[in-house]
């Protein structure tokens, strides 16, 4: 049985993670999944935006104890197994693996169409990770966010130290990471944590219609909107103009941008085709 559930509305892709009685736990075969998910949307024109959600009243709880709950192999050992990176690496790359489940991370951040997560539920540990790896998150009012990883002696991974100071400032994220405290929908909305609050029953059609918004735009510029973006907060600012630059060349040469520009001198709704 699968564990991410694909749904397809229009040009958007929904992407359910579906271990509802483990709340959605982050097992190797979820992520592979996940990871094969967005290859095939990257690949398929038709996806525009992605949705990520969580099955039950999760949203993901992060790593399964039970994968944790090993002998002695070690963690690097351990992932790569749980992972399917046994076969994959050479000896000397298991030996000394500085990135471990931070290529599932680069995969997913590195993905170039828009990626918003609805969160249904808890979102804690390395689910609170994964949410924070979308471009925008919104939330049912039962949300509840917690980095956890301090709780059971671990620290943060999945790129959550680069991304949530990021999002929240320094502070508040060395309060959220140092405590592993719970913060409701509510809080995680003042700390610009999460774009909105939903209720909980218009989560999932209020995110959609959300995420077909964003297709409705021309979609080769949203993704040269989302590269720009990604290099935004550790470029400098002549570094970012010699980015951005490019980006215009090649989407002023495209059939969307005559037609966006044809559209607003008619006043009429653009059509765009993304090519």
């Amino acid at each position: 049985m699968s564990e991410v559930v694909l749904d397809r509305h229009g040009a958007v892709l929904v992407l359910r993670l579906s271990r509802p009685q483990q709340r959605n736990g982050l097992t190797g075969t979820l992520l592979a999944e996940y990871l094969a998910a967005l290859e095939e949307a990257r690949r398929d024109d038709a996806v525009r935006v992605v949705v990520t959600t969580g099955e039950g009243d999760a949203f993901s709880a992060g790593a399964d104890v039970d994968d944790l709950d090993s002998d002695s192999k070690g963690l690097n050992a351990l992932m790569h197994e749980k992972l399917g990176l046994t076969d994959t690496l050479s000896t000397a790359d298991r030996a000394f693996d500085r990135l471990g489940i931070g290529r599932e991370t680069l995969a997913i951040k590195s993905f170039d169409k828009p990626m918003i997560a609805a969160v249904n539920g808890a979102a804690a540990g390395g689910g609170f990770a994964l949410a924070m790896l979308h471009d925008i998150r919104l939330a049912s009012e039962r949300a509840t966010f917690t980095t956890a990883f301090v709780r059971i002696g671990l620290v943060a991974e999945m790129g959550l130290s680069y991304t949530l100071p990021r999002a929240i400032g320094l502070e508040a994220a060395a309060d959220l990471m140092y405590t592993g405290r719970l913060v409701d929908a509510k809080e995680a909305l003042a700390l610009r944590m999460i774009r909105r609050v939903l209720p909980h029953d218009r989560l999932m059609d209020e995110t959609v219609a959300y995420a077909e918004q964003i297709a409705a735009q021309a979609p080769i510029a949203v993704q040269f909107a989302k590269r720009t973006l990604a290099r935004s907060l550790d470029n400098s600012l002549h570094a970012q103009l010699e980015l951005e630059w490019p980006y215009q060349v090649a989407a002023f040469d495209t059939d969307d941008a005559k037609e966006g520009i044809a559209a607003f001198r008619e006043r009429r709704p653009p059509r765009f085709r993304g090519r």
